[in-house]
């Protein structure tokens, strides 16, 4: 009780300026007695809130830097090893719903300037004990007062306070009903008293509250944990968390956006706060100013300003100036002269805080016409100015990924299935401490055994990945277009696999690509080449050699051959003067024979040209 009581007395200023942070996300900009103010003086209460659009556009940039966690052995018999822990852990991260739960967390730490998440033990269905994580509250959550380190390394203790309700409290400590009984209404103090608690919590009167403390403390080296009310503790003991070198953990996992000089941790709001106020006053005072006149009536004259005031309120407004009186006069230059330098003011306050954080073209506007590598060196500029912001964030994602894969390795003991869908090389399920008989020596073991990998968890950056990609699928594909035809085999088989490596094809058709290109024969090594030519060129010497021994033998052959051709060149001739004997005598039957058939054709003719002539004479005399 004393660390909780030594935090909200040290940390006053950084709750204070947390609940107005709060307020100015919301909307809330205007106290009771500004409103109250600006109601007498009947200008209007105007609110612009681009603080809360900025935070948002923040939170929507950190779900744009999808960070995957993502394992790497620590040695290389454990690859295969770090394939399984990756899919473990976007199990657990997808089974507590991470994409909803995280961004909350961030938007917090912008907000608040704290954000973070608890772990939890809950019963499985699997015969072990599942790890969950819930969203802490920064408006409950309480700290070390001297740490000033932004991911709390350095902070003794921290846990968080809330109200709950004597009957849910009561079921879930059956054995302690008398404390219970008298923490009623008692502990009042162990508060930074929200807005929520003053107005749900304290005005209630239908339920018996219960303000219960959630206290994670050191004691030495070791995290242990008490549960107390205002009056009696309910629980305590050892972590039940601990890292990969079997140190106890606490399973409050934070970070902070900003620490200040002061060790008080804060977030956009500090720094948005003044041009925030500016938009809504110079707003209010413009429309205020637009709307008003001021005018100039001299003493004595026998008007009455109220009424004259109430007429030129009105669109139809009827002044009656008196006979001899002087018309009333309108200071119209001086409040034009204020209207501008109200709205002048404002414009410039509207830019301060559009360009805090980062420029438009993380926000995607202003780039249609910009290269993928330009648009990424703008974006990196941007993303610059919130360093310190990322930085935290990104380190308190990882450290949450480490510490459920330490939960992992030592509560999941028992035989179960993962389902994999997102990962390249695995199948549709993964078993995980399985029991099975090695084939290589027929001895049971256990097949991926959570308890005995040793991994690193990192975080794979996806945008960034993509937006390289992007840039060189695009300068190959130019490329290529450019030299395509111009390039050996070789170089453009390396280039197509490089652009194909570089689309946003679904990781299975790379890999039909992958394994098609590792059954392609490949290209002879030169080296061979040139020997199997040096080798043909041996078998050929020898040959020549062996030619020139028997030069003699082949000169007597020549003779012999040609005489023989000689001879059977007269046999030859005489042979073909027979065979163009025998041809002329065929062609002379030939036609003879051909001569015939025509004469017999043409005779045919005639008869039937005869006999047509007479059939006409018929059908002439059977007419007449």
């Amino acid at each position: 009780k004393q660390d909780y009581l030594s935090y909200l007395d040290g940390k006053r200023a950084e709750i204070d300026e947390q609940q107005e942070a709060r307020r100015y996300y919301h909307g809330a900009h205007w106290t009771a007695k500004q409103i109250k103010t600006l109601n007498q003086r009947k200008q209007p209460v105007v609110t612009y809130n681009r603080m809360a659009r900025k935070i948002n556009a923040v939170v929507g940039l950190l779900e744009r830097q999808r960070q995957d966690p993502k394992g790497y052995a620590r040695t290389p018999k454990h690859e295969d090893g770090a394939e399984v822990a990756t899919a473990v852990l976007r199990y657990v991260l997808d089974e507590q719903r991470w994409q909803e739960k995280s961004p909350i967390a961030g938007l917090n730490g912008a907000v608040d300037g704290i954000g973070g998440l608890e772990l939890t033990l809950e019963a499985g269905d699997k015969g072990d004990t599942e790890i969950g994580f819930e969203v802490v509250e920064p408006a409950g959550f309480f700290y070390d007062p001297t740490s000033t380190r932004a991911d709390f390394s350095d902070a003794g203790y921290m846990g968080i306070g809330k109200w709950a309700d004597a009957a849910e409290l009561l079921a879930a400590f059956p054995d302690k009903e008398r404390e219970i009984g008298a923490s009623v209404d008692v502990g009042s103090e162990l508060t930074s008293n929200p807005d929520s608690d003053d107005n749900w919590v304290m005005g209630d009167e239908h339920h018996r509250r219960v303000r219960v403390i959630d206290h994670w403390y050191k004691r030495g080296n070791q995290w242990c944990f008490a549960i107390y009310t205002g009056a009696a503790i309910l629980a305590e003991g050892e972590s039940y968390l601990r890292d990969e070198k079997r140190r106890t953990l606490c399973k409050y996992v934070m970070f902070s956006a900003n620490v200040d000089h002061d060790g008080d941790r804060y977030g956009f709001f500090r720094n948005m706060k003044s041009a925030q106020d500016e938009i809504n006053q110079r707003r209010s005072k413009g429309l205020h100013t637009s709307q008003s006149r001021r005018i100039v009536i001299r003493d004595g004259q026998g008007l009455e300003p109220e009424k004259i005031r109430a007429e030129l309120a009105r669109p139809d407004g009827v002044v009656v100036v008196p006979v001899g009186a002087e018309l009333p006069q309108f200071d119209d230059a001086a409040r034009g002269a204020e209207l501008n330098a109200n709205l002048g003011f404002l414009e410039e306050a509207k830019q301060e805080i559009e360009n805090y954080g980062f420029n438009p073209a993380l926000m995607g506007s202003g780039i249609q016409d910009m290269s993928g590598r330009a648009i990424a060196l703008q974006q990196q500029a941007g993303i610059a100015e919130l360093g310190p912001y990322l930085l935290g964030y990104r380190g308190w994602k990882q450290r949450v990924y480490r510490a459920i894969w330490n939960a992992v390795q030592s509560l999941w003991t028992a035989e179960r299935w993962i389902r994999v869908t997102d990962d390249e090389g695995l199948g549709n399920w993964l078993s995980v401490n399985r029991l099975a008989i090695d084939p290589a020596t027929g001895i049971p073991t256990i097949t991926n055994a959570l308890g005995s990998l040793d991994v690193d968890i990192i975080l794979d950056e996806g945008p960034d990945t993509v937006t390289m990609q992007a840039d060189t699928n695009e300068s190959v594909r130019q490329a290529l277009q450019a030299v395509g035809p111009l390039l050996q085999p070789a170089v453009a088989a390396a280039a197509l696999e490089v652009l194909i490596e570089t689309s946003s094809m679904p990781a299975s058709a790379k890999k039909k690509f992958r394994d098609a290109t590792r059954q392609r024969p490949q290209p002879p090594d030169p080296r061979e080449q040139q020997a199997a030519m040096l080798q043909q060129q041996a078998a050929m010497l020898e040959l020549q050699g062996k030619a020139l021994g028997n030069r003699k033998t082949e000169a007597e052959t020549m003779k012999l051959m040609a005489e023989a051709e000689d001879i059977g060149a007269e046999r030859a001739a005489e042979g073909l003067e027979q065979r163009i004997d025998a041809v002329e005598r065929q062609d002379e039957l030939m036609f003879r024979r051909e001569e015939q058939d025509a004469r017999r054709a043409n005779r045919q003719l005639e008869l039937a040209g005869r006999a047509l002539q007479v059939q006409a004479a018929e059908v002439r005399a059977r007419n007449d």
